[in-house]
């Protein structure tokens, strides 16, 4: 992972070097301001993909009534012509609208690998193969005295490469105790559990409402992602409190998720104004909403008619 810990431990040297030694501030808020401007940089950059990643969503949502008059009048021909016509004429109408399948994978395959580099790059300086209190080689881009100063800078008094978790003789080392890195960490938890937990049900929410009920695989993995939910908000406070979480790594964390709800509004309240839902789209989406309620409240009923008949037919007589 190195073609991700490089480049992100070189935007945090050059915030660093910004904040140090051309603005004059001290060391220690100059790493934990490098973390902030870190997840800034790294979201700005990604900022058109994620506005792309939206409209694309957009876009096919007001095409599907569309593409389904497209799959009807191809309905009972399934030879290899037919299908293969219907595979180009939906292309060409989603292609003529400027949907492309790749805007809405294209920003969680960055962000994922760059959040890993990090989460890496946090460990290996907070767990230098040297040990905390030997001379330090530094890590790529960070040189020795950079690698010392992070290891010494403090959020609240508690070492930024700390963790919950750490052993207590490197929790000594770093001049610290478990109790001192729970202060500080158990409040970022919260709020990590809390925004990611936020950004999650906002993300299920939305997508629940463009919701192709039509097709069983969209409405499964809507049920899956339901039940994910606990997952997601348990998750920060069992990482946080018994696994390598860093506090710096808590910082950007919370931070990050900060940053995805304002994107998040910010985003689908432009797309309102210049792409709205389409009539068309509300009504399909409504219609294909009914129709699965109703087939789920027959069989709903079908189920019940036929367990009461068959304990009908098991009374004696």
């Amino acid at each position: 992972m190195a073609i991700v810990e490089y480049p992100v431990a070189a935007v945090l040297k050059l915030w660093h070097m910004l904040l140090a030694d051309m603005l004059g501030v001290d060391a220690n808020t100059a790493w934990v301001g490098s973390i902030v401007l870190l997840v800034l940089t790294i979201r700005l950059l990604l900022l058109p993909l994620a506005y792309r990643q939206f409209r694309s969503s957009r876009i096919l949502a007001n095409l599907r009534p569309h593409l389904e008059e497209i799959s009807q009048s191809f309905e009972g021909k399934n030879d290899q012509d037919s299908r293969r016509e219907l595979r180009l004429a939906r292309r060409e109408l989603q292609q003529e609208n400027d949907y492309r399948v790749r805007d809405g994978c294209v920003p969680m395959l960055i962000q994922i690998p760059v959040i890993i580099g990090l989460y890496r790059l946090l460990l290996r300086i907070a767990r230098p193969v040297e040990g905390l209190n030997a001379a330090h080689s530094g890590y790529g881009p960070l040189n020795a005295e950079e690698v010392k100063t992070f290891l010494d800078a403090r959020l609240f008094n508690v070492p930024l490469p700390s963790y919950v978790s750490m052993m207590d003789s490197k929790l000594r080392d770093l001049g610290t105790s478990q109790q001192e890195v729970l202060h500080v960490a158990l409040p970022l938890i919260a709020m990590a559990s809390l925004f990611t937990t936020a950004n999650y049900l906002y993300s299920y929410i939305r997508n629940r409402r463009t919701l192709d009920y039509s097709m069983a695989s969209a409405r499964f993995i809507a049920k899956v992602l339901l039940w994910m939910g606990p997952i997601v908000l348990l998750f920060p406070w069992i990482f946080g409190l018994t696994g390598p979480a860093p506090v710096a790594l808590l910082l950007y964390w919370v931070c990050n998720n900060l940053w995805t709800a304002a994107q998040s509004w910010g985003i689908q309240a432009r797309l309102n104004q210049t792409m709205p839902f389409t009539e068309q789209f509300r009504e399909h989406y409504l219609e294909k909403k009914s129709v699965h309620v109703e087939s789920k409240h027959a069989k709903k009923h079908g189920k019940h008619s036929h367990k009461a008949l068959a304990a009908r037919q098991q009374r004696p007589r």
